[in-house]
């Protein structure tokens, strides 16, 4: 299985003529890691159809027949086979065949030892056979029976425990291509499920733990590709794995530098270890980044590489881990660790196998969000970069953007806005006054009561805002709010002479925390009003420029956030 291979090259090859380069420009990072998912997604649905099939009462050559179709889709192959061994010839036989040959090639059997798949029924080690002319382990028997030409080979070990059950082959990718270690990878995700239900052919009742495994496997990569909410992706990832593998608690690590960082942990306890450090090559998880392996440890207590300093901040006692590597390609990205088997049992390779399928998926999927969330706090630091130089346009509103925002996000989370949402009303409030960088200064700066046509260039900028942010498609959405941020419930404000549930809500929300601020701060005509001014004003406004329903719920979370900042002092 992938979590035993070591760093060296990983699979038994032979030599070919390096391919030409790929014309163009390289991928980025952002591209690879979508192609990658794109690759595990597809390796998805094939585990879908796998287990519907295997769920059904299904003869044992018919399930054979269902999984290699599947897999050779997966693997894009011209032919395969499955072959199984035949205890008492000690020799090999095809339970499956599909291709051109597939009908032809049933009648033969291969000596263990014979061919490439002998080759592999017989050492137990996988195979990539770029060139099959050049490899002298290529039997070419069949080729000349059946007038076939193999070019490349791709194959695997079907095992059971310790017990060769047969091996599964792959030949002549399409197109011309040869096979690659992503395509072995792909082969192995699916062989412990085809050698399980080999063994247990006939009595597949045994085997419903495993259907019911794969679907919570296939439930998890299913949230997993939905969601690029790191925290979110790696405590619903835990919980649903603890879940699945019977287990009492786990933790996520996550590689920063030279360390692993407890990015995620289940339990009552997870606030105190969170965020705890532990060195590359210290306890399970730091031997298992340092080794690049996946790890079953039966008495993690009289296990030397036990890291003490977590079960020491939580209280619980670490009995005994499956611990695996998360990685995409040869890129370390943290490491897993499932804990406690339910019941005092322990966990086994079946359970390392399974949560080691699961790895492979969410390593990418933790990349990608990684990805996303540097690539949205960019975009924040953009935004506050710039409603910070709109306010630096007049010296006495300075600081305004980010009291409207402070001043919104406590409304919005009062309201209790789903985080998608709060996320927009942020970058909105940010953004509310930026229409202002077209106002010309000596109207912002000015001390006086401005003239009727000066305050009608002020009413210009929520459209003027709306239009600079036009642009920008990542936008869109706020544009609304922008413009109409000003509007009144009576519908008497500008500029479009919205009123009551036609203003968008967080335009709503918005003019609160502006008519808030702008109350509080300091004029050159006047001092800031004091907060119980402010909010006796905000009430009486209720209906008329402000929404109702919002209102005591804006006031209610204001002065909450009030008392807070004081007992702070």
């Amino acid at each position: 299985m992938p979590g035993n291979r070591k760093k060296a090259n990983k699979y038994v090859s032979i030599k070919a003529k390096k391919p030409p380069a790929a014309a163009g420009k390289p991928l980025s990072e952002s591209e690879r890691l979508r192609a990658e998912n794109a690759v595990l997604q597809k390796q998805v649905n094939i585990l879908q159809e796998i287990s519907e099939i295997t769920a059904k009462d299904f003869k044992l050559n018919e399930i054979l027949d269902r999984f290699l179709t599947n897999v050779m889709d997966a693997t894009s192959s011209e032919a395969g086979s499955i072959l199984l061994m035949e205890k008492h010839t000690n020799a090999l036989y095809f339970a499956s065949a599909k291709g051109s040959k597939g009908k032809g090639i049933k009648k033969f059997k291969l000596a263990v030892g014979e061919g490439v798949a002998g080759w592999v029924a017989q050492t137990g080690k996988p195979i990539i056979t770029p060139d099959a002319s050049a490899d002298k382990r290529h039997s070419t028997r069949f080729d000349k029976k059946l007038k076939y030409k193999t070019r490349n080979i791709l194959c695997a070990p079907l095992k059971f425990d310790h017990d060769i059950l047969g091996v599964i082959e792959m030949l002549n990718k399409k197109k011309g291509q040869a096979f690659d270690n992503k395509d072995l990878e792909t082969l192995l995700i699916f062989t412990p499920y085809i050698s399980a239900i080999v063994k247990n052919a006939g009595l597949l009742t045994e085997n419903r733990d495993k259907i019911e495994r794969l679907e919570h496997l296939m439930g998890i990569t299913e949230y997993v590709n939905s969601t690029l909410e790191l925290d979110i992706l790696l405590d619903k990832m835990l919980e649903a794995s603890t879940h699945m593998l019977e287990a009492e608690a786990g933790s996520i690590l996550l590689l920063e530098k030279d360390e692993l960082v407890f990015a995620s942990a289940t339990g009552d306890q997870k606030e105190k270890i969170k965020n705890v450090r532990v060195p590359i090559g210290e306890g399970i998880a730091g031997w298992v980044a340092r080794e690049d392996r996946s790890v079953l440890v039966a008495d993690a207590q009289n296990d030397p590489r036990f890291f003490k300093k977590a079960d020491e901040k939580t209280t619980f006692k670490t009995k005994s881990i499956i611990a695996v590597p998360l990685k995409t390609k040869q890129k370390l990205v943290g490491v897993m660790e499932i804990i406690n088997k339910k019941g005092g049992d322990f966990f086994n390779e079946d359970d390392k196998n399974l949560l080691e399928a699961l790895a492979n998926q969410a390593a990418v999927a933790i990349e990608n969000a990684k990805l996303y969330t540097e690539t949205q706090d960019m975009f924040m630091n953009t935004i506050k970069c710039l409603a910070e130089t709109i306010d630096k346009k007049d010296n006495y509103t300075r600081h305004h953007s980010d009291g409207v925002t402070t001043y919104s996000m406590e409304i919005g989370r009062a309201l209790g806005m789903p985080d998608m949402e709060l996320k927009e009303l942020k970058i909105a409030a940010l953004f509310h006054d930026i229409g202002k960088i077209g106002v010309d200064e000596s109207i912002l700066r000015k001390p006086a009561k401005l003239t009727e046509q000066e305050f009608l260039e002020i009413k210009k900028h929520p459209d003027e805002g709306a239009n600079i942010l036009e642009p920008i498609p990542q936008l869109k959405d706020i544009l609304p709010v922008i413009r109409h941020h000003h509007e009144r419930f009576d519908g008497n404000g500008y500029p479009g002479g919205l009123a009551g549930e036609d203003i968008p809500m967080h335009s709503r929300i918005i003019s609160i925390a502006d008519t808030m601020d702008a109350m509080l701060t300091d004029r050159p005509y006047r001092k800031g009003l004091p907060l119980q001014t402010c909010i006796q004003e905000i009430q009486n406004c209720a209906g008329t420029q402000f929404d109702p329903d919002i209102v005591p719920v804006a006031v209610s979370a204001i002065k909450k956030y009030f008392s807070h900042k004081k007992a702070k002092k």
